[in-house]
């Protein structure tokens, strides 16, 4: 038989079993990915064509790997492979050719040219490379007067308009993973042997990088633990997020109370969206916009909620209390009176004549109880539950809505403009 109860205490053991879960250890963050070139076209053939000996003195191990893996694809000669001088390896970005018929300069992103051997490469990340002048890069290749070789260079997973033109035109496409496994196969003898330390770091960083957009189809955001605890608990996460939602329309349904409460208005006099906003990951926020308000375009109350452990109740939500109200006009004195009201009367400490108090200080380190968004069209004020609780939030919810009503919208602070 159904039972409620029952239920509830089936989603506790669940919750329990998943506190119990191991946290996954914090994916180390990768230079190139944060703050280099991501996935950036043209910077990432540039950080390419130093490890392809662009620079004097730069190492050549990306342009041996790019060379080992044509190898295996049968694009490259392995016995030239073997004689090539590889202090007389160059790379050039960019490399340019005078087009009589288009009457421009074609550029190839990259050109690996030794004593006797030329290699061009087209690099696409997800651009398409139907529009590529391949028969341009052809005529290029060949004033080297040299043997030739050619590629189109990209991620694993690279849509048919990177393959079919570049396979029409003759040109081979070669795939991160194949550059990926030809290099980390000649680390241990070109990299780990080397005496240039410095650049092993970058290069390993580099390396990573370009697997971690190989085939980004691929990439898990889950461990195989937690993969397959979620496999075994589906119904209950089904169970948690449908209570989850119910739970946000609890707290729509009671804050649109306490606002009308206070304000002396039917329920229905108070709008709010069909669904909260989400500002972050944890952080999400219900909007109210009174219909009296509603002269002054879209100022509105709002209760902010989130994940905290700091409640003062046997509960593990937290809360803060906002209003944000519009102005035509920046810097409008009707909104810096307002301001200057809330700071006043809204105490730094919890004091048990108010249902809310202020920071302050600073909020978050940037900014403070007060603030200016849209070119100081928006004032926004910010205050916590005098209890922190979900009950405390509901009363100070209502009573900021009444001290907002009275200040900004039935007293004489009131501008002509928003009269």
């Amino acid at each position: 038989m159904y039972s409620e109860s029952t239920d509830l205490a089936a989603l506790e053991r669940f919750f329990e079993k998943l506190a119990l879960l191991p946290k996954p250890d914090p994916l180390t963050p990768n230079l190139f990915s944060v703050a280099g070139p991501g996935q950036n076209e043209n910077r990432l053939s540039d950080l390419m064509a130093f490890f392809m000996g662009g620079y004097p003195g730069a190492p050549h191990w990306l342009a041996k790997a790019v060379l080992h893996a044509l190898v295996r694809k049968e694009r490259f000669d392995h016995d030239h492979l073997q004689r090539i001088d590889w202090e007389a390896v160059t790379t050039e970005r960019e490399a340019g050719s005078w087009n009589v018929e288009s009457e421009s300069t074609k550029r190839l992103d990259l050109v690996v040219s030794g004593n006797d051997f030329v290699l061009g490469i087209e690099h696409k990340v997800w651009a398409s490379a139907t529009n590529n002048p391949f028969f341009a890069y052809d005529d290029l290749l060949k004033s080297y007067e040299v043997k030739i070789y050619k590629c189109v260079l990209c991620p694993d997973d690279s849509k048919e308009g990177v393959q079919a033109p570049a396979n029409n035109a003759g040109w081979p496409t070669l795939s991160y993973s194949k550059v990926l496994a030809s290099a980390y196969e000649l680390y241990g003898k070109d990299v780990a042997q080397s005496d240039q330390a410095k650049w092993q770091i970058f290069y390993q960083e580099l390396l990573q990088h370009l697997t971690s957009i190989a085939n980004p189809t691929e990439e898990k955001t889950m461990t195989k633990v937690e993969l397959n605890f979620s496999l075994k608990h589906f119904n209950d996460m089904y169970e948690a997020s449908q209570r989850l939602e119910q739970f946000e329309q609890e707290l729509m349904a009671e804050g649109k109370s306490h606002i009308a409460s206070a304000l002396q208005r039917a329920v229905t006099d108070i709008h709010t969206k069909n669904k909260p906003d989400i500002w972050n990951e944890q952080t999400r926020v219900w909007r109210f916009f009174p219909s009296a308000w509603s002269n002054t375009g879209g100022s509105q109350i709002c209760l902010v909620y989130y994940p905290s452990s700091e409640s003062e109740g046997d509960e593990s939500i937290g809360f803060e209390i906002r209003a944000y109200l519009e102005s035509q006009k920046s810097s409008d004195p009707w909104l810096k009176e307002l301001e200057q009201a809330f700071l006043k009367v809204t105490p730094i400490t919890k004091q048990s004549g108010c249902t809310w108090y202020r920071d302050g200080g600073y909020k978050d380190g940037n900014g403070h109880d007060t603030w200016y968004e849209t070119k100081g069209r928006w004032l926004v004020l910010s205050a916590w539950p005098y209890e922190y609780t979900k009950a405390g939030a509901m009363k100070a919810l209502g009573d900021l809505a009444k001290w907002v009503n009275e200040h900004a919208f039935q007293t004489a602070t009131l501008s002509t403009d928003q009269a």
